[in-house]
């Protein structure tokens, strides 16, 4: 009869044990978004041309996220730390890019009901155009794309 309880536990723990991990797999996926950029844009120091996009989270469980942003095709792709930016909690997913004239900058993505997103650094080149704008008095636009999950 003591064997018999024994067993059962066993059986018992083994089962939420492995439910736990079985739930813990699933919603510690990795993160991703999918947009259609209709611009060529700057991730980092790579130019990527217009078209559909998944931006993935590489390292979920880092303190410092690595995004890897692919176009669907898989022919253009750039990886780009990022930082975490505490803002509004929203319903949808969406990339945001700043817009200097003509050239767009990848600079944040956000994931649907989060209050933190992640923001990837200025470039050289973002900087340098950031001061050339400044000096002809002209600011950045803020351009933000739906994304889906």
């Amino acid at each position: 009869m003591k064997k018999q309880a024994y067993i059962i536990i066993a059986v018992i723990m083994l089962v939420t044990v492995a439910g736990l991990s079985t739930a813990k797999a699933q919603t510690s996926g990795r993160p991703e978004l999918r947009a259609s950029i209709p611009f060529a844009f700057n991730v980092g120091d790579r130019t990527l041309p217009a078209g559909e996009y998944t931006v993935q989270c590489v390292n979920p469980d880092s303190s410092q996220k690595a995004l890897r942003v692919r176009s669907k095709d898989g022919h253009a792709s750039a990886l780009v730390l990022t930082n975490s930016v505490i803002g509004k909690i929203r319903d949808n997913a969406r990339l945001v890019f700043y817009r200097y004239d003509n050239q767009y900058f990848f600079t944040q993505a956000w994931l649907p009901a989060d209050s933190i997103g992640m923001q990837a650094p200025k470039s050289r080149t973002e900087k340098q155009i950031a001061r050339e704008l400044a000096a002809t008095r002209k600011s950045k636009e803020v351009v933000s794309i739906a994304a889906r999950r």
